[in-house]
């Protein structure tokens, strides 16, 4: 039998678990012959992140700010602040996380990552660019997830996200067993690993730069 969450759509099944954030678990759900996201915030702890006010309260700040950006995010259909959940628009694609353990990540979705990385980062945010993230429909990237934080230089694309991007065999490995340490220095402090892609993460930034799709400073590298 099918478990069920209730809501303020009605009882709402629990398909199956699309993944576990720093924040909530996410679950497929269906209402009216339509596919949701429904995402249920835990209070297991995170290493190497806290919130500082309700989960879903930041969340749909979040959200707000993200539509400022201008960026390809799943609409907010409706959420509780009582009952710590939110139901977002189903995107249905593959993950970028599949696509780098696959070793397919082209140069269209890395020009469309950095655009991203452009549009927040002249609103003062950075996201969780961890590849998981971030789901490819039709050829168009999407930022599923909601989570944003005040820019800074250290948990940008290019200094963080991007380490991820470039560790294809790492991703593959981590999506098997769920290992961390195959993609990050350490499981407690959210740090990719990063020598070995230090070639194919320059290479990145240098042809975005001649694409003339941003302007990466020095004090951002």
């Amino acid at each position: 039998m099918v478990k069920k969450f209730r809501t303020n759509l009605g009882d709402l099944p629990m398909l199956r678990i699309l993944g576990k954030g720093k924040s909530g678990y996410s679950y497929l759900t269906k209402h009216e012959s339509k596919y949701y996201v429904l995402k249920i915030m835990h209070d297991e702890p995170c290493p190497y992140y806290s919130f500082d006010k309700n989960k879903v309260e930041l969340e749909v700040e979040a959200y707000i700010k993200l539509t400022d950006c201008n960026i390809l995010i799943p609409e907010l259909i409706c959420y509780d602040l009582e009952n710590d959940y939110l139901i977002k628009e189903f995107i249905n694609g593959e993950t970028a996380s599949e696509i780098i353990a696959q070793d397919q990540v082209s140069d269209p979705i890395i020009q469309q990552l950095f655009k991203i990385y452009h549009q927040v980062k002249n609103a003062g945010l950075n996201i969780d660019y961890f590849p998981t993230n971030f789901i490819i429909k039709e050829q168009q990237l999407f930022y599923i997830d909601y989570e944003c934080n005040p820019y800074a230089t250290e948990w940008n694309l290019p200094s963080w996200g991007l380490y991820y991007w470039a560790n294809s065999s790492g991703f593959k490995n981590f999506l098997s067993t769920g290992d961390s340490t195959f993609i990050n220095e350490s499981v407690n402090n959210g740090i990719p690993i990063k020598k070995p892609f230090e070639r194919k993460v320059s290479a990145w930034i240098k042809n975005m730069m001649l694409d003339n799709l941003l302007i990466i400073s020095d004090k951002d590298l």
